[in-house]
């Protein structure tokens, strides 16, 4: 079973604003809707090398997860190696749109996933909460000015 989904929208902010929340690990809980703690294990921004720990609920199932970023570009992107829910690649991407920042979050599930349920339903999962993710960092970026 493999998941590859992206989900993207536009906010109403410029790319630094977006950024600054976005790779602030602290600020995690605010906009990721299956993050309910987040331990940053390095200090500052998200950048190479940097971990955090999150404790989670996805799907109905609680995790704990490691997150370490594989590559940056700051205010531009980063990547990521994800071990739980399950094992996967994170990409955030952030682009200058003629309104605001483009964002966009790419999943892509690595090795073995052992959900109980179809592939394809596993990916509308994760394509769902992805769009919940976006409208709640737009809603709170646009409406915080944060």
């Amino acid at each position: 079973m493999s998941v590859d989904v992206k989900a993207e929208i536009v906010v109403d902010r410029p790319r630094s604003a977006v950024a600054e929340l976005m790779f602030d690990p602290k600020s995690d809980t605010i906009w990721n809707t299956t993050i309910t703690k987040s331990f940053p294990q390095t200090p500052g921004r998200l950048r190479q090398g940097s971990k955090t720990e999150h404790v989670g609920v996805f799907a109905g199932r609680a995790y704990s997860a490691i997150r370490e970023v594989t590559h940056d570009e700051p205010e531009k992107s980063l990547d990521m190696a994800v071990n739980e829910p399950f094992e996967m690649k994170v990409r955030y991407e952030l682009s200058d749109a003629p309104k605001g920042t483009n964002v966009s979050i790419r999943i892509q599930s690595v090795g073995e996933i052992l959900y109980q349920m179809p592939p394809a339903v596993l990916s509308k999962k994760v394509h769902e909460t992805l769009v919940e993710d976006l409208k709640r960092l737009k809603r709170h970026l646009e409406l915080n000015g944060d």
